[in-house]
């Protein structure tokens, strides 16, 4: 995007990062500009969000709204939650294979919130076009566009035409490195899983290379982690919290301690935190 880069620096030398009605001219100039008839928007609060709290997740979700209706386009916002990863994997590569296993059908638990995630965004959006007629005829069509397998076959088409490799449809595991190492991340203490901080799981990604800190960095897109335990699940000392996918056991020791900060166990069974918490229209 023409200046969106110089405009965001000037933004943080002015400390207006965080002003609402530039975020909502930063992210709406663009959608608007594609000519739409209808937008579904995910603010996501908690956290791993930019909006950590739910009343300016409120705030700039209704910024967000109002802005799009006001230039005729039939706009809805989810607040969503991101108090924890929200599904199996982070990391480049490994986020991709899990979207791949979705459209595949080979779905687990761990990556359901991913798929009722992108199932209710999309169902909604039918709505709005008018495709469907309510919601759940909507989610029902969406559903059977994974189980046909018709999803991953659009997917597998727009790879063609950004001419990507097809036969990561067809092998997912082929995006994984095979002499990436893969090394346990474990409880130190039992109880239940009460916080995670999704941010210090993402800082501890991108210390092992798999984000920018620097503009001028370059990316591993191998690096990563896989979440084994969420917010509410119960662990025994030395049960496995993840796994750290890294190049050498010495980035694992230089990130073991980011990680052990963003667990918080505690003695008092903690429920899963809801993952849609409001709709804004």
């Amino acid at each position: 995007v023409p200046a969106d880069r110089k405009l965001y620096a000037l933004r943080d030398a002015t400390a207006m990062v965080e002003s609402v009605p530039l975020i909502v001219g930063s992210i709406m100039s663009k959608k608007l500009a594609e000519g739409l008839d209808a937008l579904v928007l995910d603010v996501k609060t908690g956290s791993g969000a930019f909006m950590e709290n739910k009343w300016d997740a409120q705030e700039l979700a209704a910024a967000l709204v109002k802005t799009g209706r006001e230039f005729g386009v039939n706009t809805e916002a989810l607040i969503t939650d991101m108090n924890q990863p929200l599904g199996k994997f982070v990391g480049n590569a490994l986020e991709v294979y899990e979207c791949l296993k979705i459209m595949r059908g080979e779905t687990d638990e761990a990556m359901r919130p991913v798929l009722d995630l992108t199932i209710d965004l999309t169902a909604r959006m039918l709505v709005l076009t008018g495709v469907a007629d309510n919601l759940d005829e909507a989610r029902a069509r969406c559903l059977d566009k994974i189980q046909d397998g018709s999803a991953l076959e659009k997917f597998r088409a727009n790879l063609l035409l950004q001419k990507g490799d097809p036969r990561i449809c067809d092998a997912p595991e082929t995006l994984l490195e095979k002499d990436v190492l893969e090394i346990p991340f474990v409880a130190e203490n039992g109880g239940y899983i009460e916080e995670i901080d999704t941010r210090g799981v993402g800082e501890a990604v991108c210390a092992l290379g798999g984000g920018r800190v620097q503009v001028k960095d370059s990316i591993d897109y191998a690096v990563g982690f896989e979440v084994r335990k969420k917010i509410g699940d119960r662990v025994q000392k030395g049960d496995e919290l993840g796994l750290v996918f890294c190049r050498k056991r010495s980035q694992f020791d230089e990130i073991g301690e980011k990680l052990r900060n963003a667990y918080k166990i505690s003695f008092e069974k903690t429920h899963s935190p809801k993952l849609i918490k409001e709709v804004v229209v």
